[in-house]
């Protein structure tokens, strides 16, 4: 888990500072497909065809939401490091699928989610020192108030949010989880519109209501199972006060 949580924020962060930001995304998005079928294998999940329609409109909605130029046509992006940029971002996806299916292994066989939080920081450190100052120069020391807020709310709210993803991982569904996380492209867009101003256009709002449909739908479904679940235990519970009852009555028939 630590070795491809740090390779795949290198290859993601790569990704997106050398393509357009919503190149980058839809890449990034492809996870969910690679996770439900990793989990089928490594954890023996079942597929369900209502997992693949989700992950294919969540996609889909990444899609019209980052609007990429290599489907749109616009912007430019056929310089080396843009091709490198595209290859370090199938990578990043195929880091986060592998990721996700870890931690769920992790959460069944009994491992802390500290334990993950901690292996994912102490790799992203190390791929940091080692890397990083070769692949894009020396670092730069923040040189005012203002970008040090900047580098530590980067660290707050990363730490917050992969404790919630381990988290989470551990108890649901590699499949489903890599589902709702992929909504990660609809809340950035909304900052962005509420946050720096920017004006949606009729693709990205067709986007937000594909990507919020895949999260209902998942929830309809997990609220179903739920439901179907209490009600074969009130069941279950119900035949054994039953059993019990009829016993009673029995026995002491039985013993004259």
């Amino acid at each position: 888990r630590g070795f491809l949580g740090g390779m795949g924020f290198l290859l993601d962060y790569h990704a997106m500072a050398v393509l357009p930001l919503g190149d980058a995304m839809t890449l990034m998005s492809l996870y969910p497909f690679l996770t439900i079928f990793l989990a089928r294998v490594f954890l023996n999940e079942e597929i369900k065809s209502l997992h693949i329609m989700v992950s294919i409109t969540s996609f889909f909605g990444a899609v019209f939401i980052g609007q990429p130029t290599f489907i749109f046509g616009q912007g430019d992006s056929t310089g080396v490091l843009s091709r490198w940029g595209y290859v370090t971002g199938l990578l990043g996806s195929v880091c986060l699928a592998c990721i996700l299916t870890l931690i769920r292994k992790g959460g069944l066989i009994g491992l802390h989610t500290c334990q993950l939080l901690l292996s994912w920081a102490l790799f992203g450190l190390l791929f940091s020192v080692l890397i990083g100052p070769r692949y894009e120069g020396r670092w730069i020391w923040p040189s005012s108030a203002q970008i040090w807020s900047y580098v530590c709310g980067v660290c707050v709210v990363g730490a917050g949010t992969h404790f919630m993803l381990n988290f989470s991982g551990k108890l649901a569904p590699a499949g489903l989880v890599s589902v709702v996380r992929a909504s990660d492209i609809l809340w950035a867009y909304l900052i962005e519109i509420y946050w720096f101003g920017q004006r949606p256009n009729g693709l990205t709002l067709v986007g937000v209501t594909f990507v919020l449909g895949s999260i209902l739908a998942v929830a309809v479904e997990k609220i179903r199972d739920s439901r179907k679940l209490h009600k074969k235990l009130s069941n279950v519970d119900t035949s054994s006060v039953d059993g019990e009852e009829g016993y009673d009555i029995e026995s002491p028939r039985k013993g004259r």
